[in-house]
């Protein structure tokens, strides 16, 4: 019993960094891929639904959403084959993660508090991405991972100006 309690312990210890290299954050399906004949209309509603969203709180989580299923479908789309089409996709995805950064500061410029659990969502998902974006780099060759090294960078930026912006609440 002595030997299975250690060696229990030894594979618990041996195999929990692996557990914990990934983090824990599920990205909601992206649905129609940007390869679709449909996907143009998906924009458009979006664009349609991001206007009508008032309340700047909202307009955070709608961001965070946007960004989660652009990275997302970049990752599809890598795995697809369509490294073009992913990389600019990638990019659009950080970019929804920027509109993010600025749209938390207009809401605590107006005083608004974003929710404990969205903030440790935003914290989780800038973390998600960068390891998404390492995966993608490593999944292309050449001038290709250029686009998701400067992707990687862009969502540290993003993360280290929000982390500043919680620092002066």
């Amino acid at each position: 019993m002595k030997k299975i309690s250690i060696l229990f312990i030894i594979c618990y210890f041996i195999f929990l960094p692996k557990a914990f290299a990934s983090t824990e954050y599920t990205f909601p399906w992206p649905g129609i891929l940007p390869d679709n004949k449909l996907y143009k209309i998906k924009v458009l509603r979006n664009k349609i639904i991001e206007k009508m969203i008032v309340s700047p709180v909202k307009k955070v989580e709608f961001d965070l959403l946007m960004a989660d299923k652009t990275i997302y479908a970049s990752k599809l789309l890598v795995d697809k084959g369509e490294i073009d089409l992913a990389k600019d996709i990638a990019l659009k995805g950080e970019n929804y993660y920027s509109i993010l950064a600025q749209d938390y500061n207009k809401s605590l410029q107006q005083k608004k508090k974003i929710p404990v659990q969205l903030d440790r969502k935003i914290t989780l998902a800038a973390i998600k991405h960068q390891e998404v974006f390492k995966q993608l780099e490593d999944a292309v060759a050449g001038e290709n991972k250029k686009t998701f090294q400067i992707a990687s960078r862009f969502s540290k930026i993003n993360y280290d100006f929000i982390v500043s912006l919680r620092n002066r609440k």
